[in-house]
C-alpha cells in the first residue's frame, strides 16, 4: 500500500487564445479542409502545433498560453501542503486538474483516496436550487450515499450557520454565506484529500477562524490536505510543506519556511526593480545559526548574539534578554534600520521592533555600527527564534532588505509556575475590580 496521496507526473496545461470569436471558428474548420485538401494549406499561414497529435504542418488561428509546464511532485498521505504564487502563476489550474475538473494537455494526476474540493466559490451549486438542495446534490456528486446524506445534514447545516436561508435559493447568498456552506458540504464527506481554493479568504473573520480549526483538526486526523492561500501566515502556521509557482513552472518546494522566503525574496525584487533602485537582491552569507540570508551588497550584519557572548540562550520566563548586533553598510543607504523579529517553530512572528540608524557620515571611512535590544522574555515556554535584517527605508511602502538572517539566534524559555497569561506573549495586562463606575 503506498503512502503517496498526490502523485503529479509532467504535468502540463496549455490554453488556447483567440483574438476574435470567428477564429475559433476558423480554427474547428479550416484544418479539416486542409487534411481533406493539402492545395488549401498555401492559403493560410501553418504552424507545428504540440496540441495536434498530427505532425504536419497545418493551420492555427490562436495564441498558446501555458498555464503549467512540466509539473512534478509527491505529497504524502497525511501532509498538509501550501501552494503559494502570484496571481496567473498556475496556481487554481493546478489544483482543479488534481480535483478531476480540468482535463490536463499533457502528463498525468494519480489520487489516492477519497477527494473533496473546495475550488471557485461556488463551483458545482445550482444558482436557482435552494441551500438544503444544493448540499443534497452537492453531496451525492461527490459520493455520498443517500442514506449517508439524511445522517449527515443536519451537522452540515449546523455548521454552515445560514439559518433559515438554507431554504432559499442560492443566487440569493453572499459570497460568504456561498462559502459557508461549500465548506461545510466538503468537510461533511469526511475525505482522505481535502483540496481548498483561496476559499477561506472570503466571510467572516468569525467563520475563518471556525475553518482553520476544523482544517487542523482534520490534518491532525491524517487527512491530506493541499490548498492554496495567498495569507502567508497561514501557510506559516499551517504546512508542513510548500510548493512555490512561478509563470507555470514549480520555482521551488519543500520546506516551508525556506520556500516562503524565497516567494517573498522575489516579491521584494519587484519592489525594487518598480523603484528603480539598481541594487539587485541576492543570497547572502549566512551567519552562525541562520537557516537563510538574502539582500543587496550595500551592507551587512557582522555578528549578532545575546549579550555579546553566544547565538542560543536559556532562559526563565520573564528574565531580560539582550541582543547585540554589529553591522556595515555605505552610503547608499538613505533611511537604514535594523529589525529585530521574534518567531515561533513556525517562523510566525509574534512580535517585533524597528531601531533607526545613523547614515554613513562623510568623514567616515568604514560605516560600522551597533544595536542592541532589550526584551523581558514573557513568552510562552518553548523555543524561540530571533531573525534579524538591516534594511534600507525607501518611503513608508518599500522597505528594502540589506542583510536579512533568518533565525539567527535561538532562545529557549523554561516553564514557570507563575506563567498565567493567554496567547503567545505575556504583555503585563494588570486586572482589578472596583464597584465605583466613576473611577
Amino acid at each position: 500500500m503506498t503512502d503517496i496521496a498526490i502523485r503529479v507526473s509532467n504535468l502540463s496545461k496549455c490554453y488556447q487564445i483567440y483574438n476574435a470569436p470567428r477564429d475559433r471558428l476558423k480554427q474547428f474548420v479550416v484544418p479539416k479542409l486542409c487534411r481533406a485538401i493539402p492545395a488549401l494549406r498555401k492559403f493560410f499561414p501553418t504552424h507545428n502545433s504540440p496540441l495536434t497529435t498530427s505532425h504536419s504542418l497545418l493551420p492555427i488561428f490562436y495564441k498558446e498560453f501555458w498555464a503549467l509546464k512540466d509539473v512534478s511532485f509527491e505529497i504524502k498521505k497525511g501532509e498538509t501542503v501550501g501552494i503559494i504564487g502570484r496571481n496567473g502563476s498556475g496556481k487554481s489550474t493546478l489544483l482543479q486538474i488534481i480535483a478531476g475538473t480540468l482535463t490536463p494537455t499533457s502528463g498525468s494526476v494519480k489520487v489516492d483516496g477519497r477527494v473533496a474540493a473546495l475550488l471557485e466559490l461556488g463551483s458545482g451549486f445550482n444558482p436557482e436550487f435552494t441551500g438544503r438542495e444544493n448540499v443534497l446534490m452537492n453531496a451525492s456528486i461527490l459520493g455520498l450515499s443517500a442514506a449517508e446524506i439524511r445522517d449527515r445534514f443536519d451537522e452540515i447545516a449546523a455548521f454552515a450557520q445560514i439559518g433559515d436561508f438554507l431554504e432559499q435559493p442560492v443566487k440569493t447568498y453572499s459570497s460568504g454565506m456561498l462559502m459557508r456552506l461549500a465548506f461545510s458540504v466538503a468537510i461533511s464527506v469526511q475525505p482522505e484529500v481535502l483540496i481548498v481554493d483561496e476559499a477561506l479568504s472570503v466571510g467572516d473573520m468569525a467563520f475563518q477562524f471556525k475553518c482553520t480549526q476544523r482544517l487542523e483538526q482534520m490534518a491532525h486526523a491524517g487527512v491530506t490536505i493541499l490548498f492554496v492561500s495567498h495569507s502567508i501566515g497561514m501557510v506559516r502556521s499551517m504546512c508542513d510543506h510548500v510548493l512555490y509557482l512561478r509563470n507555470g513552472k514549480i520555482h521551488s518546494q519543500g520546506d516551508t519556511d525556506e520556500v516562503i522566503e524565497n516567494y517573498l525574496l522575489d516579491l521584494r525584487e519587484d519592489q525594487r526593480r518598480d523603484a528603480g533602485s539598481p541594487h539587485a537582491l541576492k543570497p547572502k552569507q549566512l551567519l552562525r545559526g541562520a537557516s537563510q540570508a538574502f539582500g543587496t551588497d550595500q551592507g551587512r550584519i557582522l555578528a549578532a548574539s545575546f549579550s555579546g557572548l553566544t547565538d542560543s540562550l536559556l532562559v526563565q520566563h520573564g528574565d531580560e534578554v539582550s541582543i547585540i548586533v554589529e553591522l556595515e553598510f555605505d552610503e547608499t543607504l538613505l533611511r537604514p534600520e535594523i529589525v529585530v523579529l521574534i518567531q515561533d517553530r513556525r517562523s510566525v512572528a509574534v512580535t517585533g521592533a524597528y531601531a533607526a540608524l545613523t547614515p554613513k557620515r562623510s568623514d567616515e571611512n568604514i560605516t560600522r555600527r551597533y544595536a542592541e535590544f532589550r526584551f523581558p522574555a514573557t513568552f510562552v515556554p518553548g523555543r524561540w527564534f530571533i531573525t534579524l535584517a538591516l534594511i534600507d527605508v525607501l518611503d513608508e511602502g518599500l522597505k528594502l532588505p540589506i542583510d536579512k538572517q533568518v533565525a539567527v539566534l535561538t532562545l529557549e524559555v523554561s516553564s514557570s509556575r507563575d506563567v498565567e497569561h493567554i496567547g503567545m506573549v505575556d504583555i503585563g495586562i494588570q486586572a482589578r475590580e472596583f464597584a465605583n463606575s466613576s473611577v
